[in-house]
């Protein structure tokens, strides 16, 4: 019963781990940025340096999930592997889109239309 348990919160952490990290690049980014424009400080480098590190994982977690599935076939892959797989390839898509307003906006500008 507990091998059950434990290989259950394995596979759950592989499918959601992305999604983690993510989520705290996510909070990280926006908490940062107020933090640091409160304060007078520039952000850009702590935030491109966060949002390296958490692409370089998430692209870890993919290349693990890719792994996994082509190693057990095209039959043998489980629907987690495969949605492993998925979501990570979301998960670093998102970092990704996360990282447009740090090359396009200045962090501490301010509303356009004031």
């Amino acid at each position: 019963m507990m091998r059950t348990r434990d290989r259950l919160l394995s596979r759950v952490l592989t499918v959601t781990l992305p999604l983690l990290v993510w989520g705290v690049h996510f909070f990280f980014c926006y908490a940062w940025a107020a933090v640091a424009c409160e304060r007078g400080a520039g952000a850009t480098l702590a935030l491109a340096a966060a949002s390296v590190l958490a692409a370089a994982v998430s692209a870890v977690l993919l290349a693990r999930a890719l792994r996994r599935v082509c190693a057990r076939g095209q039959g043998g892959a489980a629907l987690h592997d495969w949605a492993a797989l998925a979501i990570a390839a979301l998960a670093l898509v998102a970092i990704a889109w996360s990282c447009v307003p740090l090359l396009m906006v200045d962090l501490c500008a301010g509303p356009g239309f004031i």
